[in-house]
């Protein structure tokens, strides 16, 4: 095993000169691109996380972390079980395509864990905890490969298993029910028939 030798392809104004292109498209809110539907993009994220902290790039090291963390409060993660969906088909991260896929995550594993190596956020460290657990618990099978993806529907339709009415919640948690409004943002989650997705509001240290 040696190291490349050759010369670098690009010269690092190249690389100045398109980051500087790619600035305008952020979403200065909600993080990631400003668009709708909104893809995690693990592999931009990566590319910011090291180009940012190379640099020093105040800017580009803030739209990570707005990113890591609108994603991790949104509702393409899955705020009871971990692990992220495929996207989110609105601008916000709220509603996602409650499809999971296994590349999606591995790659996401890595950039909250390298973010959590750079800015020693337990943010970040919970979700690469939560998301190593959703991976080992479902998307694992008995012979110990690892599933492609876990499909949207069940029960023949998008979601459900991700969604909850406000009466399963009162049911299920009964006087916790006012730590649970506390913790997520029950009344923006409401999503289709009367159904809630989990919006987190607030980190754990923030909550405390």
């Amino acid at each position: 095993v040696a190291l490349n030798q050759d010369p670098a392809p690009f010269a690092k104004k190249e690389l100045a000169d398109y980051v500087e292109q790619w600035v305008p498209s952020f979403d200065r809110l909600h993080g990631g691109p400003d668009r709708a539907p909104k893809f995690p993009m693990p592999n931009n994220l990566e590319f910011l996380l090291r180009y940012g902290t190379l640099t020093a790039d105040k800017e580009l090291i803030d739209h990570v972390k707005l990113t890591l963390r609108k994603m991790a409060f949104g509702g393409i993660y899955d705020q009871v079980g971990g692990g992220f969906a495929r996207y989110s088909t609105d601008a916000i991260w709220k509603a996602p395509h409650f499809e999971k896929m296994l590349y999606d995550n591995a790659q996401l594993i890595s950039v909250y864990s390298q973010a959590f190596q750079a800015f020693k956020d337990p943010l970040y460290e919970a979700i690469v905890m939560q998301s190593l657990s959703f991976l080992q618990r479902e998307m694992t099978s008995e012979d110990g490969l690892y599933f492609s993806a876990l499909d949207a529907d069940s029960e023949g339709e998008e979601g459900l298993f991700y969604v909850w009415t406000e009466q399963e919640l009162d049911s299920l948690l009964g006087a916790d029910m006012s730590v649970a409004r506390a913790w997520y943002d029950l009344q923006q989650g409401r999503w289709e028939r009367d159904r809630i997705i989990l919006l987190r509001t607030r980190s754990a240290e923030e909550a405390a």
